[in-house]
């Protein structure tokens, strides 16, 4: 029981310091970017103490519950309080977030990784969609005169590492088949990569073979 005793206090003692810095930050306006500290601070604060205290003295992580009761307290403040006025922006987000991930570290570092992760994916799709117009084709802009006769065709199957080797290959087997179709050259031709299991991958390369 008395180890208990210890989380208590030190979940009070975060509380205590967090008021007093949000006390201190109203007594002396100390605004930045036209928002009082105290929103970011006090909460940040709260859970340091808290969780210094419960690492010296009660052995394990209490869950910086004086940082979330602060942030609230702070946040109830300023609403009622028009001379520190406070509405829903990046910074009070901001301080919400700060103040669960300190109470909920694990919870909220993987929400993190997975919104970024989605983010980033969401940035390299539209990079390729740009690159390759949207359908997973490359153009190549090859230009030759003359009428179009029909649409040639090349495959190369390989490996991912030999990419550039295997789009080579399938471009000259591509020409190959507009010459067999008594063209001098193409136009209009593309690339695709296909993933064929984990290993290997099928570029295709179409083109209008032109005489």
């Amino acid at each position: 029981m008395r180890r208990y005793r210890w989380a208590v206090l030190a979940v009070a003692a975060g509380l205590a310091a967090g008021l007093a810095s949000a006390v201190v930050s109203v007594k002396f306006q100390l605004v930045v970017f036209g928002f009082n500290i105290m929103y970011i601070i006090s909460p940040l604060l709260a859970g340091f103490v808290e969780s210094y205290i419960a690492g010296r003295k009660y052995g394990a992580s209490t869950g910086a519950v004086s940082a979330i009761l602060v942030f609230l307290s702070v946040n109830i403040y300023g609403w009622l309080f028009p001379a520190e006025p406070i509405q829903w922006n990046v910074f009070t987000v901001g301080g919400l977030l700060l103040a669960f991930q300190a109470a909920f570290p694990t919870t909220v570092n993987f929400i993190l990784a997975a919104a970024i992760m989605y983010a980033l994916g969401l940035l390299g799709k539209g990079m390729g969609d740009r690159l390759t117009g949207g359908d997973g084709t490359v153009p190549l802009g090859y230009e030759t005169s003359g009428a179009g006769i029909g649409i040639a065709v090349g495959e190369a199957v390989g490996d991912p590492e030999d990419l550039d080797e295997l789009r080579k290959l399938a471009v000259e087997r591509m020409l190959s088949d507009a010459e067999a179709m008594g063209g001098r050259g193409a136009v209009d031709i593309q690339l695709k990569v296909t993933a064929i299991g984990s290993d290997i991958i099928a570029v295709t390369a179409t083109g209008t073979a032109t005489e």
